[in-house]
C-alpha cells in the first residue's frame, strides 16, 4: 500500500519551525486587499508559500507554450511577422518583455565553431 503524500511543509515563524499545508485554502492569491490586515500570521504565511507555488506553475506553463509556439511557427501561420510581434498583440506586453520570455523559453546555444567558421569565411 503506497504512503499517503505529505502535503505540509515547515515554515521559519517567530524563530521556530512552524507546520505548514501548503494545499491550505486560507486565502485564495486574488482576495481583496481589506482582507489582507485581519489575516492570521500562520494564514498568511500559507498564502506565501501557496501562491509562490502557483507562479512556478504558471511561470512553466507560459514557458513551455511560448517555446511551442516559437517551435511550430505559429506567428508566421497567424499572420504575424514574427513571435515577438504575436506576444505583443496577444498578450498585451512590450516587445522587450516578448524577447525575454521567447529567450527564457526556448534559449539557443551559441557554438562558437560557428562563429568562428563565419569570422574565417568573411576573411576569405
Amino acid at each position: 500500500m503506497p504512503s499517503k503524500p505529505n502535503y505540509r511543509t515547515y515554515v521559519l515563524y517567530c524563530g521556530r519551525l512552524v507546520r505548514v499545508n501548503i494545499h491550505s485554502t486560507a486565502l485564495a492569491p486574488d482576495a481583496p486587499a481589506p482582507g489582507w490586515p485581519e489575516l492570521a500570521d500562520v494564514d498568511l504565511l500559507r498564502t506565501l508559500v501557496e501562491t509562490e507555488r502557483r507562479r512556478r506553475r504558471l511561470d512553466a506553463a507560459m514557458r513551455a507554450a511560448v517555446a511551442e509556439a516559437e517551435r511550430r511557427g505559429l506567428a508566421a501561420d497567424t499572420g504575424y511577422r514574427d513571435t515577438v510581434e504575436l506576444l505583443t498583440d496577444l498578450l498585451r506586453i512590450s516587445a522587450y518583455e516578448a524577447r525575454r520570455r521567447i529567450e527564457y523559453a526556448a534559449p539557443q546555444a551559441r557554438s562558437r565553431s560557428r562563429k568562428k567558421w563565419r569570422v574565417l569565411a568573411a576573411a576569405s
